[in-house]
């Protein structure tokens, strides 16, 4: 029996190593989709300070109103949202192994050696625009 327990220790220590690889994975999705969906809802409110701003500029071209204050407060809004939701985006980059480009600072595959928008070759020693 002494060879039956060393095959089962052996499949008891893999089984509790994958089993730790599965649940590490498997936190790390959760992490990135509950930060797209926080993305998803910031991209929301954005749009909708949007339009309360484009409200904002009509009524105050049809009516001759000045509603300059109310204008940069929504301003002022949507930049915050737009920095919360680049933050978003950097850590979801991070989490799934991305960096910038150095040509057009788009978010790429850590590992592409050209970029995939504006084709610009990366090189490895671009460590400049990482995330």
């Amino acid at each position: 029996m002494g060879k039956f327990d060393e095959i089962f220790d052996d499949v008891v220590v893999n089984a509790k190593a994958c089993a730790s690889a599965v649940s590490q994975k498997a936190s790390s999705v959760y992490d990135v989709s509950k930060h797209k969906i926080t993305a998803a809802e910031i991209r929301g409110d954005i749009n909708k300070k949007l339009r309360e701003l484009g409200a904002l500029t009509y009524k105050s071209e049809v009516h001759g109103t000045d509603y300059s204050q109310q204008i940069k407060i929504i301003v002022s809004e949507i930049s915050d949202l737009k920095d919360s939701l680049n933050a978003v985006n950097e850590h979801i980059a991070v989490a799934t192994d991305q960096r910038r480009c150095p040509g057009c600072n788009a978010v790429i595959p850590k590992n592409s050696v050209f970029c995939n928008i504006c084709g610009i070759k990366i090189d490895d020693t671009d460590e400049d625009f990482e995330l």
